[in-house]
């Protein structure tokens, strides 16, 4: 068992390398069904759950220091080939997507609620509305409404293993789904939006060439840089309450990353194959404190867990087909609300450039409007 934090990251840096060279030299066929970067968060989960390396306070500072760092610094290097009438194209379609995603969790949360309630046990009501606050804004919303609700961290036990075992496997769902594109867009009868200028340039670690040593410094340098900036300006501003740390570090990394595209810097060479890179390792680390046995822990909460996913992805998908926007455009909607803004950019750089950015806004909305429509559903099941 690895019980060492250099040993624990050279282990995740190995087993992505693995999954890479096994895509592109072997098994095509397979991972043009399930890509390689759903290979990787489903395999850190399976190597955790086989107890290779033991979470103690080493590692779990060393995988948060890493995972938090390499987000700005990716989003960044994302940013730098943001175009912005990519954005103009989406207009009020991107607005009502993002509040039907909200409004879905919320809907969703009532109907789990009332099918499952008799096998919960108590005041699951409540703590369904944290979840619920947790999953249409982040931490900060979920933080508030826990309070607001005065709910003990006893009562939320088995809801946070639902919250953080689905919303684990959701993310693998929503990151497979570029793979199933063509047909989903079909289904939802989705207009041009322009949004394959995005989606063309994917983030794939092979297909990016030409790049040197000296392209690969500045790019790396430039980007670590960045990401230090964030995190120190970040910590400032959330000292005035308004958003929490990560999340200003995601807008100001990006920021950074959109400036930069007005400048010489957006013809660097080698840009998307490090933040395809940075982008393997973020998901690796996210997955690699999973347990699958928490199935095993509290089966009913997981299956009312699955239940509210299920009517938010059916709701979600209506709308989309009303608004005819493309189905990589519906998973960024659903997971920057379950998953707030870090996970919009992660799920926003697997589906293209562009999408990353298009991710921020969703999340943003989702933490503004969070702590109302958890504390709303928390007094309606109560």
């Amino acid at each position: 068992m690895i019980t060492k934090p250099f040993d624990f990251i050279a282990v995740i840096l190995a087993f992505i390398g693995l999954v890479v060279w096994l895509e592109r030299a072997y098994f095509k066929r397979f991972f043009s069904i399930f890509p390689a970067i759903v290979v990787i968060l489903f395999g850190s989960m399976a190597l955790y759950t086989l107890g290779l390396w033991e979470f103690n306070d080493g590692i779990k500072a060393a995988r948060e220091s890493l995972r938090d760092n390499l987000i700005p610094a990716m989003l960044f290097l994302m940013s730098l080939t943001f175009d912005f009438n990519l954005l103009r194209s989406l207009g009020w379609k991107l607005i009502a997507l993002n509040l039907g995603a909200i409004i879905s969790v919320a809907v969703s949360f009532v109907v789990g609620y009332s099918l499952m309630h008799r096998l919960l046990g108590a005041d699951v009501g409540k703590s369904f509305g944290v979840m619920a606050a947790g999953w249409t804004g982040g931490t900060q919303n979920f933080v508030a409404v826990k309070e607001a609700l005065n709910v003990s961290d006893e009562a939320m036990t088995y809801t946070l293993l639902m919250g953080a075992f689905c919303y684990s496997c959701w993310l693998v769902v929503i990151l497979s789904l570029k793979s199933f594109q063509k047909k989903g867009d079909r289904f939802l009868r989705a207009a041009d939006l322009n949004l394959d200028k995005m989606s063309a340039t994917g983030h794939t670690i092979h297909s990016q060439v030409g790049f040197d040593m000296e392209s690969l410094m500045i790019t790396l340098g430039l980007s670590f840089f960045v990401a230090s900036l964030s995190n120190n300006l970040g910590s400032f501003f959330a000292s005035f309450e308004v958003f929490t740390p990560m999340i200003w570090v995601v807008i100001i990394s990006s920021c950074c990353g959109v400036i930069g595209s007005f400048s010489p810097l957006r013809k660097i060479s080698g840009v998307e194959h490090v933040s395809g890179i940075m982008l393997y390792i973020i998901v690796a680390l996210i997955a690699a404190e999973v347990s699958l046995f928490t199935l095993i822990n509290a089966p009913i909460y997981i299956f009312t867990g699955f239940l509210i996913l299920f009517v938010h992805a059916v709701i979600l998908l209506i709308i989309a087909r009303i608004l005819r926007v493309n189905l990589l455009m519906v998973g960024l909607a659903s997971i920057a609300s379950i998953g707030s803004a870090p996970s919009a950019v992660i799920v926003g750089a697997a589906y293209g450039k562009g999408y990353a950015q298009v991710g921020i806004i969703m999340a943003l909305l989702g933490s503004v409007l969070g702590s109302l429509v958890g504390f709303s559903v928390g007094m309606i099941l109560s």
